[in-house]
């Protein structure tokens, strides 16, 4: 039975109403791996120091040509995989400690913000430091939105340690866990001990992931990103005991995506940068990173990943990836993907049913997409906050999603 349009809004609406979830996957885990050279990681044909994640990168994507395409060290590149872009720092004293802030916001700030998630929701776990970076003051974001700084212990396996605690008690939806051990064991200049530190690091993120996995309030319902800073000096440019210049040792890092969005047994030899990866885990988590600079990782996401909850689907060859921010104002981003080429409609209706504005209406080949609606309707005039329905048409195919507009 073909159901009509307005019988896809309400079915829609329904599913709104019932209080399901706008976005795929509510929860996103990150683990920063300080200093791992790609040469150890996934460039190692062997995988001697990464059993672990070699393994479970069969369920998951690696990039394999992924970089640190400017500072090669730790107090630029940090700041930078949080904002998804190379923002400034700033001098400043914190505690009676000198450190720095970031200029521009970070995915703690978009995060809490956009989506009013409370601070014990929202983590970065890391050793004890007394100079802790600090994300921005942006005036439209800062401390009222930073997350909670958890930093205790001094190695890596109490990072670890702390952070299964934090997941266990208060199963925060964004966790951010940094690992140090490896570029202080590479600074040493210990082959061992570096080495040693990289397989120390791999257990802890089958640890992790394993934790996802088990934990109701996670499986299912989580993507995981492991990633460094910076690598190393490759052999000709000075070896693994230091790094920061422009050397493919310093440059080239590791990524690893796992998660119910994610491709499985996938590599992908698109570059890709630092900043993307901020913003890729703010497209999956549904908030809009306005301030980044990064691309989404698109070649990251299964073109069929779309759950029950977000939409009313006919199965089929296209789907539509994560609809950020939503809720929106003053505008909303909707990325689609097809297999194959179709011709694609994409319109807006309101609660009854009625349309709005038809954003795209033409044939396209395969690939992803994008297009943005600004809350005008077809005469360019600004619509009320409200829930509204956007639905997606190919040739025999129907995909609705709902949207809020609050001003």
């Amino acid at each position: 039975m073909k159901l009509s349009m307005k019988h896809l809004v309400i079915i829609s609406l329904l599913f709104y109403l019932h209080g399901q979830n706008l976005s795929a996957s509510d929860n996103m885990v990150i683990i920063i791996i300080d200093g791992a050279r790609y040469s150890e990681t996934f460039g190692d044909i062997n995988h001697q120091f990464i059993p672990n994640m070699w393994n479970m990168s069969a369920g998951g994507t690696i990039i394999d040509e992924f970089y640190n395409d400017s500072m090669t060290y730790t107090s630029k590149a940090i700041p930078a995989l949080w904002c998804g872009t190379w923002t400034e720092t700033v001098d400043t004293v914190n505690n009676g400690y000198d450190t720095q802030y970031a200029v521009k916001p970070s995915i703690f700030e978009y995060y809490r913000k956009q989506k009013n998630i409370p601070i014990d929701k929202c983590y970065y776990v890391l050793k004890y430091i007394t100079s802790l970076w600090l994300p921005s003051f942006d005036p439209d974001y800062g401390p009222d939105y930073w997350q909670t700084l958890h930093s205790e212990g001094s190695t890596d396996s109490d990072v670890s340690s702390e952070a299964l605690q934090i997941m266990d008690a208060c199963h925060p939806g964004f966790l951010l866990i940094y690992l140090a051990d490896v570029d202080s064991r590479g600074h040493s200049g210990d082959w061992n001990a570096y080495t040693n530190s990289i397989q120390i690091t791999d257990s802890i993120v089958a640890v992790i992931w394993n934790k996802i996995q088990s934990d109701s309030f996670y499986k299912d319902n989580t993507n995981l990103f492991v990633t460094n800073d910076h690598g190393r000096h490759d052999d000709d440019h000075g070896g693994f005991r230091g790094h920061g210049c422009g050397c493919d040792g310093c440059r080239h890092i590791m990524f690893l995506a796992m998660g119910p969005e994610i491709k499985e047994n996938y590599i992908s030899n698109q570059y890709r940068r630092i900043p993307d990866m901020a913003v890729t885990a703010c497209h999956l988590l549904d908030v809009n990173s306005e301030k980044a600079t990064g691309e989404i990782m698109a070649e990251l996401f299964e073109i069929n990943a779309i759950s029950d909850e977000q939409s009313s689907t006919i199965a089929g060859d296209f789907s539509i990836t994560p609809i950020y921010p939503n809720p929106f104002n003053p505008y909303v981003t909707i990325e689609y993907a097809l297999k194959q080429p179709d011709t694609i409609n994409i319109s807006i209706y309101n609660y009854l049913g009625q349309p709005i504005i038809t954003l795209v209406n033409s044939k396209h080949n395969s690939g992803y997409y994008q297009v943005k609606w600004n809350g005008l309707d077809n005469r360019e005039k600004p619509v009320s906050s409200g829930i509204y329905i956007c639905v997606m048409q190919t040739t025999d195919q129907t995909q609705t999603r709902k949207l809020l507009l609050q001003k």
